[in-house]
């Protein structure tokens, strides 16, 4: 049935502080940059075993909620071939880096080969690789203080009927030291991908059936808590999460069925010790929505039975390397309440028969009518099938309710649902709270997202006063803080929640937080960082907003503009950004005149006034004019500068200029051109030639001037010499001023 969990260890050995194997892709041409003395090897012995393929069994035909009809969902792909390999059957080469070991393993009728190490007693500075024969997949830098459970290390299975097995000891002329034994092959008979393409072509009905996790990016932050689960030529699916604290604990939620292989309804001696070099690969997906090509995916082995049941068909293991900070993993939330979880906003992610990771969406989940103890689940979205087996249910919250027992739906029975052990019935029937949550007894955890992982606090600090900025408070963590050169650190240096100051200075500052797990993870490190306002406000920081009409209708018609920060505006700046003034330049060109608040003011004067948010009432235009706008911020610690110049053109609704400028903006010249201009709908007429241009600034000023005495309607002007602004163009036709404005970038 599941034999499936003894295959784990192979697959997941690999990517952890004690037990990591890093899977990437690679070819023919970059291996020897990959793998030191690689190109001084020119023998390798080779060990063929001969092997007759077992027949996959047909799954039964399904009658949906029939559970005697019901597929288990595990996906048995490989047999295991009991094999006494040693050091004494490879061949060992004298390298310029030092002796090399290598051994050629072929199974020709296998579809892919994995293996098991007895006995794995690596030199203290030997390396390990392990690549396929096309040279396209390569396990590298296999070192044996990565592997704290050394006695049976797993290989993941390589999507190859060869593989290869090289170990170098850098730097050794003498004897070879290192020692290994493997007893046992796994030789494929169903298909699995790997990393990179190697040429394959996923089923169509794979694709239209079960959409790839690509193709969901809201769905992400649980996809990364997903693993494929394999072991002793089974595979399934499982999720992690973690308990009360929300420390990352790494406890992986799977299906009991998924581990005991033999179906005797127990978890057995053998199952237990199996568990020991059991595989976890997370991140196993397409890098695009419906790509061919498999990401490289991180690995992790080992773990122990912490809870089970079946009767439930739950049971809860701790990995015993789990992931660390910088690995790219999140922990999704748990909800042991007995309330349905949502029809149509639930979801299952999970690794069909042998595949890159998928997602099914729900249309409606209900409590199964034969056994309180387990949900059914039809599907508006995706199917499961063999090797789907554990995958959580999780709710509208991003919360575990249940995990896979097995069901009807399938490519060719899309209507048919499954069934899924309940969270609930397992948390006392299981025993899950003394794992989960002994003291608290919660209801529901949230899930834990270290990817990304945010500092939280206040984005802006006052020139008095102490913030807090916190990252997740996680088990076995070590953290490092540095602040710029305008703050202080005055508490928590070393944990996961500092206070700070600030000593003055620059308006802005970058907080940064180093999260180091020592013991466990591939990359282990992780660094985040949080841009903050300081003191007095920074007006980078602000946006310039502006609401109601884009053009005047009547005269003293009115616009609104207003100061934002991340999307908050009036008074909302006091709660999120200590805002408690701003201060408003308004500049227009002669004779235009703006009214704040029943007061006239002539742009030609700033005017100031202390508002977040202004409404001004403007004089209806004959010509398209341009007015400019200045803030800056107050809070506890002053005035800020003046912002940048924002810049508005108003227009009269009814009447359209008959100059043109192109292009516009500009950088060295442009060209301004007469055309018939109209008012409401007649047109209106323009004489054929430019006799006059006039260039001003925003409050009046010409610039530059110029005059004609041929006859052209159109003119080009050298604007390289004037700085970046906003400019204005009145152009006289020898009967009457016409007007527009350009921007000099």
């Amino acid at each position: 049935m599941k034999n499936f969990i003894l295959l784990l260890a192979f697959y997941m050995l690999g990517y952890i502080a004690n037990a990591q194997i890093k899977r990437i892709a690679t070819s023919s041409s970059t291996i020897a940059s990959q793998i030191p003395g690689y190109s001084e090897v020119t023998t390798i012995t080779t060990k063929t075993y001969s092997y007759t393929p077992s027949i996959p069994v047909p799954p039964p035909t399904p009658i949906d909620d029939d559970s005697t009809t019901e597929d288990d969902k595990v996906y048995r792909y490989a047999d295991i071939l009991p094999v006494t390999i040693s050091i004494a059957d490879g061949n060992i080469t004298s390298t310029t880096l030092g002796k090399v070991w290598t051994l050629r393993l072929s199974i020709p009728n296998a579809l892919n080969i994995g293996l098991s190490f007895s006995q794995f007693n690596l030199s203290a500075t030997a390396q390990m690789y392990i690549f396929n024969d096309a040279r396209t997949v390569l396990d590298s830098g296999i070192i044996k203080s990565k592997f704290s459970y050394s006695t049976t290390v797993g290989i993941s299975p390589f999507s190859s009927n060869a593989i290869i097995i090289y170990i170098i000891e850098p730097g050794n002329s003498g004897a070879f030291q290192s020692s290994i034994s493997i007893q046992n092959l796994e030789a494929g008979f169903q298909p699995l991908y790997d990393v990179g393409n190697n040429g394959k072509t996923f089923s169509p009905a794979s694709i239209n059936c079960d959409p790839m996790i690509m193709c969901r990016l809201d769905k992400m932050n649980s996809a990364r808590a997903v693993a494929v689960f394999e072991s002793n030529g089974y595979q399934g699916t499982g999720t992690l999460i973690t308990d009360e604290n929300n420390d990352g604990r790494g406890f992986f939620l799977t299906a009991f069925h998924v581990v005991d292989v033999n179906d005797n309804h127990t978890i057995d001696a053998s199952e237990i010790a199996a568990l020991a070099n059991a595989r976890f690969q997370f991140q196993f997906w397409t890098t695009t929505c419906n790509g061919t090509i498999i990401s490289t995916g991180i690995q992790f082995s080992g773990a122990t039975v912490r809870a089970s049941s079946h009767a439930s068909d739950v049971i809860l293991l701790e990995l015993l390397n789990p992931p660390g900070i910088g690995d790219g993993v999140n922990y999704v939330g748990w909800n042991r309440g007995t309330s349905s979880p949502s029809n149509t906003n639930s979801y299952i992610i999970h690794h069909p028969q042998g595949e890159d990771m998928r997602i099914t969406s729900t249309n409606n989940v209900r409590t199964w009518l034969y056994n309180s103890s387990f949900w059914t689940a039809h599907y508006s979205s995706g199917t499961t099938a063999p090797g789907s087996s554990g995958s959580a249910l999780i709710n509208e919250n991003d919360q575990i309710v249940g995990q896979l027992k097995g069901g009807w739906s399938s490519c060719n029975y899309t209507s048919f649902g499954d069934r899924y052990g309940k969270f609930s019935t397992s948390w006392g029937g299981a025993n899950l709270q003394q794992w989960l949550s002994p003291n608290h007894a919660y209801s529901a955890v949230s899930s834990l997202i270290l990817s990304p992982l945010i500092i939280t606090g206040s984005d802006a600090l006052n020139c008095t006063g102490q913030n807090q900025y916190s990252v997740p408070n996680l088990l076995d963590a070590t953290y490092t803080w540095q602040v710029s050169s305008n703050l202080q650190i005055t508490s928590g240096q070393g944990t996961p929640s500092i206070g700070v100051t600030s000593l003055g200075g620059s308006n802005s500052a970058i907080i940064t937080a180093t999260i180091n797990t020592p013991t466990k993870g591939y990359s282990r490190t992780l660094t985040v960082t949080k841009n903050i306002m300081v003191g007095i406000g920074n007006v980078n920081n602000f946006t310039f907003v502006q609401s109601g009409p884009t053009c005047m209708q009547y005269n003293n018609e009115s616009m609104s503009f207003g100061v934002a920060y991340n999307g908050h505006t009036g008074c909302d700046l006091k709660d999120y950004a200590n805002i408690t003034g701003v201060d408003w330049q308004i500049f227009c060109p002669n004779p235009y005149t703006v009214t704040y608040n029943s007061g006239a003011y002539t742009c030609i004067t700033p005017s100031y006034v202390n508002n977040a948010g202004i409404s001004i009432a403007f004089s209806y235009p004959n010509q398209p004019y341009v007015i400019t706008f200045r803030f800056r911020v107050q809070n506890a610690c002053g005035w800020s500068q003046w912002s940048p110049g924002y810049y508005q053109t108003i227009k009269n609704c009814n009447s359209t200029s008959g100059v043109t400028v192109s292009p516009n903006p500009a950088s060295n010249s442009i060209n301004v051109a007469l055309s018939p201009a109209t008012v409401g709908n007649k047109l209106k007429s323009l004489a054929s030639s430019i006799t006059q241009i006039q260039v001003t600034d925003k409050i009046g000023t010409i610039i530059k001037e110029y005059k004609y005495d041929n006859a052209a309607s159109n003119r080009t002007l050298d604007i390289s010499g004037l700085k970046l602004d906003v400019y204005f163009i009145k152009v006289f036709d020898g009967s009457q001023w016409q007007s527009t404005s350009f921007i000099k970038q």
